[in-house]
């Protein structure tokens, strides 16, 4: 988002990023199902990304029918969800101490809310993976900077994994999802609307981060040389 975005862009950005934090504060949600959340909201975020890398480098054969073109996006699918699987081993582990190293699985598992948010994350995966498809059929993925966009989101959750290896999870016990929580919606909102600077503020990021426009002092420089001959033909004259 520009950084001289409209103030209501800004108060919705705001909102949209908090309300998962209002909902806990005030409708009494589960901190722990919301972090749970954000996870899978992140993997599968890679994954569609993954997904649409395969399908552009390695494209279906579009002339034996729908049933060939189908069979190569499902292929497309599940090799973006396998290196997701890989990379969630990571990712996954420090989810533990942000979640105060209290878990109950078997709650979990039996908590409808958690397994609807989870089934819903997955049909926007979906949504987001045919939006791409559409995408990548006229552009590259470097026109729709999918290095940038993967770097946001895996940035976003790496604020928390750095946070979470200070030992906050364990300190702030049955309020340390909570505390996550917060500090992912604080990293949403910074990076939707200051995304070069959240870029180059975090490691491994500055090189995604676009390049920030020359100082108006120095855009004259590139016209010296002009300026310095045409002196020169003056004085020859």
């Amino acid at each position: 988002m520009s950084t001289q975005a409209a103030p209501l862009a800004i108060a919705q950005v705001i909102a949209r990023n908090a309300a998962p934090l209002a909902g806990i504060l005030l409708l009494g949600w589960n901190a722990q199902n919301v972090l749970i959340v954000y996870f899978a909201d992140t993997m599968l975020t890679m994954a569609v990304i993954f997904a649409g890398v395969l399908r552009k480098f390695a494209p279906p054969i579009e002339d034996d029918g729908w049933a060939a073109r189908l069979n190569g996006e499902v292929g497309m699918i599940g090799g973006g969800v396998f290196i997701m699987i890989v990379v969630a081993v990571p990712l996954g582990l420090p989810l533990l101490f942000m979640l105060g190293g209290n878990v109950d699985v078997r709650a979990m598992v039996n908590d409808r809310g958690l397994l609807a948010g989870l089934a819903w994350q997955c049909v926007a995966a979906l949504w987001s993976y045919l939006e791409l498809y559409r995408a990548l059929r006229t552009a590259t993925p470097e026109q729709l900077q999918l290095k940038r966009r993967f770097a946001l989101v895996l940035l976003r959750w790496m604020a928390l994994v750095m946070v979470a290896y200070l030992g906050v999870g364990f300190i702030a016990g049955p309020f340390a999802a909570l505390i996550f929580v917060a500090i992912y919606v604080g990293v949403s909102i910074w990076a939707e609307l200051a995304p070069d600077r959240f870029l180059r503020a975090l490691p491994g990021g500055a090189e995604d981060a676009t390049v920030a426009a020359a100082p108006r002092g120095l855009t004259a420089a590139p016209h010296a040389p002009r300026r310095e001959r045409s002196r020169r033909e003056r004085r020859r004259r």
